[in-house]
């Protein structure tokens, strides 16, 4: 099976970042893209909890790219922030997907017709393949470190996962 090449947004990269779980991306992607934007956005506080495996990780495993300024930039830039914009713009240039959590930048996305990757469906996939034992650890890891996620979507994963209670 082949697996996928992505752009990733901020959200993912915190939220891994965050659990140390980073190297699950190349474990369930091909390749990953990240635009300077992100990178920017994820690492200007280098105290950040996480901030520097970020810089480690995406110097080692990522390829940086500078912002655009195309049509599809232009299209989402009125409605979602820089890095989502850059990030989608990026995936429709290169023709692969987005790793994005954030709900009006999915929604763009979709519009866009760009292949949708989310951190809950990459933990799944990470489980599958057997890099990681259990998700619900993980996912208590992310929300303590303020990652926003709605509970009916952490239900549903856990329940997918076979670690519903």
């Amino acid at each position: 099976m082949s697996r996928p090449v992505v752009v990733s947004d901020s959200g993912p990269l915190i939220a891994l970042a965050g659990c140390g779980q980073l190297e699950l991306l190349i474990a369930v992607f091909d390749a990953i893209h990240v635009p300077q934007v992100v990178l920017d956005e994820t690492t200007a506080d280098r105290s950040r909890q996480g901030a520097t495996n970020i810089v480690d990780f995406v110097q080692a495993h990522a390829q940086v790219h500078p912002s655009r300024d195309d049509a599809i930039y232009t299209a989402v830039a009125t409605y979602l922030d820089d890095g989502e914009a850059q990030a989608l713009s990026l995936a429709h240039a290169l023709g692969c997907g987005v790793l994005m959590d954030e709900r009006r930048g999915r929604q763009a996305a979709t519009r866009q017709g760009v292949q949708l990757f989310g951190v809950l469906g990459l933990l799944l996939q990470a489980k599958r393949i057997g890099k990681i034992k259990r998700i619900a650890p993980l996912l208590g890891l992310m929300q303590a470190n303020g990652y926003r996620i709605a509970q009916a979507l952490v239900d549903e994963t856990l329940r997918l996962a076979g670690e519903s209670s």
